[in-house]
């Protein structure tokens, strides 16, 4: 049976149609998340939990954002200025919660992107939701960049697939016959560095002769190190989070056992390092990208003063010193970027412009690294490396910074 609308409802519902039609196509495409002058940015990370130290990175994100609207907002690409509305929830590195939160931020708080998602598992968990919603999942914070949403997502540090191939090529240089025991993260996170480090070493005498998993939910992994140490291993490689990695440390210093250590960035941070005791850490040898602000960084590097006067004005709750901080106000200022670059305000516009930077400059790399990628040829921003040790109260820099731009190993 045909439905009749009653008069006056057809009158109401012809002005509507009329309304529509004056206000034109680009209302009915308006994107969420954006006003003329603002836009809306998620964040789901650990605030609490085992890994809360990872919580630093939304920090530091909050200290950049926060120091950009206090100077009037981002002028992005189509002209306008617009402040940055920063909504974080707390998943604690659970990936359903992480999930759920995204879906909130999505749906209900209507965010234009999420930004720095932790951990791998994590992001795999929101891959396929973000490509249903064409929602960016800008600059996660993950070393495994070929995930589940790869229209819409992009990373930022370096692949572990490049640290890997950083830790072979020293180790094939400076102790060419190593026996190395690897602790890991039973993750796609440690897979992914585990099988990029046995690439690495083929070509040479090195051999892995230990193996062992963890998860970010173990007590503690004083029964997997002791089983490394048991293998004759005298090197160790370490690719976990940060508690653990300090734990790490400590056993191998005071257990005896001493062996060459090199820690991924992902723990190695002084602000990390503090639980094992610095005189234990002394040695730790790691790969980074970043100015390493409580060592020797110039008092005229004009990003470091920034860094440090947004910290402080922000009243941040990471340490000066700490990496993940830093990695996350890096992340901000990689987000300013993009958005003064848009020229559109719409998602397909930011991953544009994500997918395309050419020589990008961010306050807290390192001198000689930028941000490149290229559509459909290169997804990592950043494919430079230096190794720094640690010589007891800070990292100084170890031979010289490897490039691996445009040849980064693939997962």
């Amino acid at each position: 049976m045909p439905i009749r609308v009653p008069r006056r409802s057809s009158s109401l519902l012809k002005a509507l149609v009329l309304t529509a039609l004056i206000a034109g196509p680009a209302a009915a495409q308006e994107t969420p998340g954006i006003t003329d002058d603002a836009v809306r940015i998620g964040i789901s990370g650990p605030l609490t939990g085992p890994v809360a130290a990872i919580g630093a990175i939304a920090d530091g994100v909050r200290t950049k954002i926060d120091a950009m609207n206090a100077a009037g907002g981002v002028k992005m690409g189509d002209g306008k200025t617009r402040k940055i509305e920063l909504i974080v929830e707390d998943d604690g590195l659970d990936p359903q919660r992480t999930l759920t939160n995204v879906r909130k931020l999505v749906e209900r708080e209507e965010v234009f992107a999420v930004l720095a998602t932790a951990g791998t598992p994590n992001n795999q968990a929101i891959g396929r939701y973000i490509t249903q919603r064409g929602v960016p999942n800008l600059f996660m914070y993950s070393g495994v960049h070929e995930l589940a949403g790869p229209e819409w997502e992009i990373g930022l540090v370096p692949s572990f697939t490049t640290e890997a191939a950083v830790f072979a090529h020293y180790l094939i240089e400076a102790k060419p016959e190593a026996k190395i025991a690897l602790l890991y993260l039973n993750t796609e996170t440690g897979q992914t560095f585990q099988k990029a480090l046995e690439d690495a070493i083929s070509i040479s005498s090195i051999k892995i002769v230990a193996a062992q998993p963890v998860t970010s939910a173990d007590p503690t992994v004083e029964t997997q190190l002791s089983t490394l140490k048991a293998s004759g291993a005298d090197t160790l490689v370490v690719i976990t989070g940060p508690k653990q990695g300090a734990e790490a440390v400590r056993f191998a210093a005071e257990s005896g056992w001493k062996p060459t250590t090199l820690v991924s960035n992902i723990a190695a941070s002084v602000a990390s390092l503090k639980p094992a005791g610095l005189e234990n850490a002394r040695g730790v040898i790691t790969s980074q990208y970043l100015k390493q602000v409580n060592a020797a960084a110039p008092e005229d590097d004009a990003g470091v003063k920034r860094y440090i006067a947004d910290r402080d004005a922000a009243k941040a709750k990471f340490a000066i010193d700490d990496a993940l901080g830093q990695v996350g106000y890096a992340t901000g200022d990689a987000l300013v970027k993009v958005l003064e670059s848009m020229k559109a305000p719409t998602r397909e516009s930011m991953m544009e412009i994500a997918r395309n930077l050419q020589g990008v400059e961010l306050d807290l790399l390192l001198s000689g690294i930028t941000l490149h990628t290229k559509s459909g040829e290169d997804v990592y921003p950043i494919e430079s490396l230096q190794l720094f040790q640690f010589d007891g109260s800070a990292y100084k820099p170890l031979g010289q910074m490897m490039s691996f731009e445009g040849k980064t190993p693939s997962h």
